[in-house]
């Protein structure tokens, strides 16, 4: 008896470990290997996330800051202007001249407060007026009024003042505004106002020791206007969030190295490798114990299991018994009929995730706050005679007006003929008449139903990326074949890279650049509208222009 069922025994317990091993280890470190890469693209994601928010905060910050001296300046050439004061370069000769400096003087100071370190005036001479607390021949002689000295139009600096008789504790944010005119002033007068920057280089400091990473501020042309150390070495592989300033021609640069980036993954990586190793060695153990204590009705169950993981959602095994080996068949019946139910409950919650995140790009700005703030700005411009700002409004209302208009999933083609109309109209009072466009559309197609707002995001990308300084040509042709519109916008801007367009044409975000969402979406729209078939074709040279193609089918 032994002999005979020997045989049979070894092909049941090896057919068992090999299930164990396919059922239970490899979907375990396929699990592992998925949810590692996941976690980690989660983990890197939201870090890039708060690192951009957090270079945003800052820039922020100095817009803030910068446009609070900008005010101030502002507020003293008004009143400069709107008093009949007239201060000489010279000490003042009489009783009228010295009440007028002083009261000059008083105003200036003003607006000194805990942030504000002084608001001064030099003369071309070298006049000083302003605060007591600057020795005046410290800054004459300071090679930072030295530079400044040397160009002609406003200069901003983060620097460390030395003419300061009682030094300030840390650096500070110095503005320094040619007066050009006379305005109560000799001619080419400087304006000085200091502002602390201790807030500034604590968030610096702070979110440079909690990303590990690199801060710095600098101008377009490259120069180092701030950072946070000059020993640090940046490489070509280093993750950069940069946000430019809304206030100055800099731009706020977070630069952190690409490990250190990436240092949560392979901690993720290694823990998870961790895991599935331990779970190999227990797997096997398990599947070796049990595979000697398994009887003939676990071979079924096996075989159903497997029939299951291949695919066969509906399988049951029979259940021949009631002791743990029928309520381990059971319970497979009935994880087979939960796992149904799940992916029926998932296919259902997907769909409707796709339908809120498509209502989700209507709901992206509060219409009701915006349309009474551009009402405000309307009448304001209409009682100050602004009559092209007044117009410009009105466009921008107009087309404000279509892209919150949620209520109309399609509309008729010339509803977003109309809105294109009024988006062009603002574009030539922001650039004047330094571009053409044509439009030709065959007759009968402006009633034809269109996805809302997919036109005017193809126009603003000619305008952001395509155009420089608004300049070129827009052809926009509609005709219609085989029971569907064709439409093509060309333009002779710059053209997309071609390294770019084997993003774009996938459908993918081109990896730094934030251009070409507004394709992805309309793209995307025309899909969810009409299938697959549908939507749009890219053709692009560099320095030769862009070609867009829509095609979608006649709908009523």
């Amino acid at each position: 008896m032994k002999s005979k069922y020997f045989p049979l025994n070894k092909s049941v317990n090896t057919k068992l470990l090999v299930f164990f091993l396919i059922v239970a280890i490899l979907p375990l470190l396929t699990l592992c290997y998925f949810s590692t890469n996941k976690s980690s693209e989660i983990v890197n994601k939201q870090f890039g996330n708060y690192g951009l928010y957090a270079v945003d905060q800052l820039k922020l910050h100095l817009d803030a800051s910068l446009k609070q001296m900008d005010n101030i300046s502002g507020n003293i050439l008004t009143y400069l202007i709107s008093s009949s004061i007239v201060i000489d370069d010279h000490e003042p000769a009489t009783y009228s001249e010295y009440t007028e400096e002083k009261g000059f003087k008083r105003y200036m100071s003003s607006f000194e407060n805990t942030n504000i370190l002084s608001v001064n005036v030099v003369t071309p001479t070298g006049r000083f007026m302003g605060n007591d607390g600057i020795v005046t021949e410290r800054l004459l002689k300071s090679d930072f009024w030295q530079q400044a000295s040397l160009q002609s139009g406003k200069r901003i600096l983060i620097h460390h003042p030395d003419y300061y008789s009682s030094a300030p504790a840390g650096d500070v944010i110095s503005l320094i505004l040619p007066i050009k005119d006379h305005y109560g002033l000799p001619a080419q007068s400087k304006m000085l106002i200091d502002m602390k920057a201790d807030s500034i280089m604590s968030l610096l400091k702070a979110f440079e020791d909690d990303t590990k990473s690199h801060l710095q501020v600098r101008n377009l042309d490259g120069g180092i206007v701030l950072q946070t150390s000059a020993s640090y070495v940046s490489h070509a592989n280093d993750i950069v969030w940069s946000k430019p300033l809304e206030s100055e021609n800099w731009v706020v640069e977070a630069s952190i190295p690409y490990p250190l980036f990436f240092e949560s993954s392979r901690i993720i990586l290694k823990y998870s490798l961790f895991i599935a190793v331990m779970s190999l060695v227990l797997g096997l153990v398990m599947a070796g114990f049990f595979s000697f204590q398994i009887t003939k009705p676990i071979k079924k169950m096996a075989q159903s299991m497997r029939r299951f993981g291949q695919g066969e959602l509906s399988i049951q095994t029979p259940i021949y018994a009631s002791d743990e080996l029928g309520y381990l068949s059971e319970t497979f019946n009935r994880m087979t009929s939960q796992i149904r139910d799940l992916i029926d409950e998932i296919s259902t919650t997907e769909k409707l995730k796709s339908e809120a995140e498509l209502k989700a790009l209507h709901y992206q700005i509060n219409p009701h706050l915006l349309f009474n703030t551009l009402n405000s700005i309307q009448w304001k411009a209409r009682l100050a005679g602004q009559t092209d700002i007044l117009k410009m409004l009105e466009h921008l209302v107009a087309v404000l007006e279509g892209s919150f208009n949620v209520k109309q999933v399609l509309v008729p083609l010339h509803t977003e003929l109309e809105i294109i109309h009024h988006y062009l109209q603002m574009q030539r009072y922001r650039y004047g008449d330094v571009f053409t466009y044509t439009l030709q559309i065959e007759p009968g197609l402006e009633q034809r139903l269109v996805p809302r707002m997919v036109l005017q995001p193809l126009f603003e990308n000619i305008f952001f990326h395509g155009f420089i300084d608004g300049q070129g040509h827009i052809a926009f042709t509609i005709s219609s074949k085989d029971n569907h519109i064709h439409a093509e916008i060309v333009d002779d801007g710059i053209g997309i890279r071609a390294e770019h367009m084997a993003f774009l044409s996938t459908g993918q975000v081109i990896p730094g650049k934030t251009g070409g969402l507004g394709m992805r979406n309309v793209d995307e729209r025309f899909k969810h509208h009409f299938g697959e078939p549908y939507g749009l074709v890219i053709h692009s040279e560099r320095n030769k222009g862009t070609k867009v193609k829509l095609k979608w089918p006649k709908t009523l």
